[in-house]
């Protein structure tokens, strides 16, 4: 009926629309992510993940999440802003807590080591892991697997990385998550 193709019309133009909408936020909230306002420079890259863990400790000890580092041997440096790296850490270390939420065993293992001339961190945890079918969805903005995320985390994450020359990259972990 014509009353019913009218209303497909409306509805797709809306999806149209809010589909506009969606990429405009995600260009700002990029574009806010890139800013280049933030100073960079040397920092310890263990420095770092000290003031992301000082920040979460409270609700990581709350859901009795054990934390274990493993050092590198030598003192890491990184150039970047310390305020944006460590927004990065605790977003992924976040997103670890929420993976561990129905598990038995939760530990969060950080990494931090250097290949020659790239120093890196590695969060890992010990939770479900996540399904085969999300990895290609990881860093698209808005997919997220969480009932209330906005799926834009990693995305930014991701972004801040890259502006100081780095990547952030996806592999399964050796403790399941």
């Amino acid at each position: 009926s014509q009353g019913r193709l009218n209303d497909v019309a409306r509805n797709l133009q809306t999806v149209g629309t809010l589909t506009e909408r969606i990429g405009v936020i995600t260009g700002e909230l990029r574009t806010f992510a890139r800013q280049p306002g933030a100073a960079t420079s040397a920092i310890a890259l263990e420095d770092a993940i000290d003031g992301a863990l000082a920040l979460l400790r409270p609700s990581l000890r709350a859901a009795r999440i054990e934390v274990r580092r493993i050092r590198s041997a030598q003192p890491l440096h990184v150039i970047a802003n310390r305020v944006r790296l460590e927004q990065v850490l605790v977003n992924l270390l976040q997103n670890s807590a929420d993976a561990l939420a129905d598990c038995t065993e939760r530990t969060i293992e950080i990494r931090t080591g250097s290949d020659g001339d790239c120093n890196w961190a590695e969060v890992a945890d010990s939770g479900p892991g996540i399904p085969e079918e999300r990895i290609p969805l990881l860093f698209k903005p808005f997919t997220s697997s969480k009932p209330l995320g906005l799926g834009l985390g990693l995305v930014i994450c991701k972004d801040i990385i890259e502006q100081y020359g780095g990547s952030l990259v996806f592999q399964r972990s050796q403790l399941g998550g």
